[in-house]
């Protein structure tokens, strides 16, 4: 594998593709990704998970570590949303419906860690405590936090241990969810619960009909929506 020292990992990445004769485009087509994620990553809008890295280091036979590493110091969102606790097979289509949702988000936001950002099958998955220990790191160290949920849980989820953890270090938290899906007895009311105690950070929660709904209430509102304004 090539070696690649770009203190830009966007930089790095459009370089890399360059000389693998590969366009964005073939990338995100090998990767079963929305093209537009890839400009994203090359314009400095948003930074891949690290197992995202390791499968383009993969394809275009180039190590990209260095750049990432230096690159990837603080996100400013964290996204999480339910993937194991999903029927398996909502898992796709989930993952499909956040994917919209993070393309609006990332035009108000610097850099976004989404962890599923590859999983749209169990097969995806790595290893529970490799994931688990990566995320809390990460987490720990972004600015904001937002839950998005599109179809039932049906099983316990990470993602409301992540939603917890957020609460606990008074991260800006935004929570949008499909209205009529079931949801943990603690979310009904949350928002003004969150805003009677002052040890809880000021929690949004919107329940929306539908992904354009969400979009455009992102896309109207901001970067203030997500708590960085």
């Amino acid at each position: 594998m090539a070696e690649q020292h770009d203190t830009s990992f966007g930089d790095a990445l459009r370089r890399a593709l360059k000389d693998a004769r590969l366009t964005q485009a073939e990338l995100a087509k090998r990767l079963t990704i929305d093209p537009g994620q890839v400009s994203r990553w090359i314009n400095g809008k948003a930074m891949p998970h690290p197992n995202t890295v390791q499968r383009i280091e993969e394809i275009l036979e180039i190590n990209l570590s260095d750049s990432f590493t230096d690159t990837a110091t603080d996100y400013e969102l964290y996204v999480s949303a339910p993937i194991t606790a999903l029927r398996s097979n909502d898992l796709a289509g989930h993952h499909d419906v956040v994917a919209r949702i993070i393309t609006s988000v990332a035009q108000h936001v610097d850099t976004i860690y989404w962890p599923g950002e590859l999983v749209r099958t169990t097969d995806d998955l790595i290893a529970a405590d490799l994931a688990t220990e990566r995320n809390m790191k990460t987490l720990a160290h972004c600015s904001a936090y937002l839950y998005l949920q599109f179809s039932e849980i049906i099983h316990p989820s990470s993602a409301l241990v992540e939603l917890g953890f957020a609460l606990g270090r008074r991260l800006k938290t935004t929570l949008i969810i499909k209205r009529g899906l079931h949801n943990p007895y603690m979310l009904e009311g949350f928002g003004a619960v969150a805003a009677s105690l002052s040890f809880l950070p000021k929690a949004r929660i919107y329940y929306v009909n539908s992904v354009a709904e969400a979009e455009a209430l992102i896309n109207k509102n901001g970067r203030e929506l997500l708590g960085l304004a």
